[in-house]
């Protein structure tokens, strides 16, 4: 196992509990699990319209 973030390219730390083994970057925060955040964001409703939506149904 590589001992460098695929990120950012820093030095991984290795943290243990029992028998599990997980790795985590201190200079950008990744932690062991590939993620993509490059999508755009989606629709999220308001709370302003959740509630009007919400008081709408009672």
């Amino acid at each position: 196992m590589s001992h460098e973030c695929p990120r950012c390219g820093a030095e991984l730390s290795s943290l243990s509990l029992g028998a599990a083994t997980a790795v985590a970057c201190d200079d950008c925060g990744y932690a062991d699990v590939e993620a993509d955040h490059s999508g755009e964001p989606e629709f999220a409703e308001s709370w302003a319209d959740a509630l009007a939506r919400f008081e709408e149904n009672q």
